[in-house]
């Protein structure tokens, strides 16, 4: 309450928004120190295998924090389950407990407050289980703080880690009708590497953009990047394994746009999980060999689906 607002929720340029990984607050006048507020889940993947998905859930809450430049401090939950009563219910709900468990103890963060809610369940059958997570990051100097929309044309754009065959539970396949049975997994190891390597570029000042690759994959990331700052990108793929390189899901990864001429440090600092993937423009959206599009076209397509959806 009374905090000031650095980040909202919307990220670019006035008219030009889009969808920002995490909000930051000022909430002390005499100091720049901020808050980093997110909350995630995807109950498509818990459905589909509760541990990973839950550990998925709290991967995103880091990378959504490390992605305004936060270092992720603290977790609270609230856990929805069906009738405990069901074995297979309460099984869920123990392989949640395991995952979010198994990260958030590598990450040394701590669940500070929670809830569980049980017995969500009607004739016609259960809710996905859905560990519903809220994350809060410190940023030392709010100053620094990073969004997710484009900032200059000739800037490079990289792939923080790669992308896994996994597509299970993925919004590309919720568009095919196509459930799968491996989601992505998390490796929190890794994922601390890759979130202490971010981090540590932030501080340098070579980041002028980040965004999380979640739903949607790096295709979506890129779009909401570009949608943000009314800037194109011209990035270039292996056209061997397109379908993954477009639309995996697979955790801690991110899209970052480094200034012009800090690529050399960048790539210092991140090493071999820093993959080059193009550079920012101020024209057209193009991943080749597949997607040439406007920025009017993108933007269409990211503002309409609900009304469509709605009819």
């Amino acid at each position: 309450v009374r905090g000031s607002t650095v980040i909202k929720p919307l990220n670019g340029k006035i008219g030009y928004y889009t969808h920002g990984d995490a909000a930051v607050i000022k909430p002390l006048r005499g100091s720049n120190q901020g808050l980093a507020i997110t909350a995630d889940v995807n109950p498509r993947w818990v459905e589909l295998d509760p541990y990973w998905g839950a550990a998925a859930a709290v991967d995103e809450i880091c990378r959504n924090l490390v992605s305004v430049g936060a270092v992720p401090h603290s977790l609270a939950d609230c856990l929805n389950f069906g009738n405990p009563e069901k074995p297979e219910r309460l099984g869920d709900f123990f392989q949640v407990a395991r995952g979010l468990y198994a990260i958030a103890s590598v990450m040394n963060i701590s669940f500070v407050s929670g809830n569980v809610s049980f017995y969500n369940e009607s004739h016609s059958g259960a809710i996905p289980p859905t560990p519903t997570i809220l994350g809060v990051g410190i940023i030392e100097d709010v100053r620094h703080a990073v969004t997710a929309d484009l900032k200059a044309p000739g800037s490079s754009l990289y792939q923080v880690g790669s992308a896994a065959g996994e597509m299970g539970g993925s919004e590309y396949y919720q568009v095919r009708h196509v459930a799968g049975n491996q989601v992505p997994r998390t490796f929190p190891d890794v994922l601390k590497k890759r979130v202490s390597a971010l981090l540590t570029a932030m501080e340098r000042g070579i980041v002028a953009s980040c965004h999380d690759i979640s739903h949607g994959g790096l295709g979506v990331c890129l779009s909401e990047m570009a949608l943000g700052g009314a800037l194109g990108v011209t990035v270039t793929l292996d056209d061997t394994n397109l379908e993954p390189a477009l639309f995996s899901e697979s955790p801690s990864r991110w899209v970052v746009e480094i200034y012009e001429g800090k690529e050399k440090e960048f790539e210092q600092i991140v090493g071999d999980d820093a993959h080059k993937l193009g550079v920012v423009t101020d024209e057209s959206f193009t991943i080749s060999p597949v997607i040439t599009l406007s920025l009017d076209q993108v933007r269409t397509a990211w503002e309409n689906t609900l009304w469509r959806m709605m009819g």
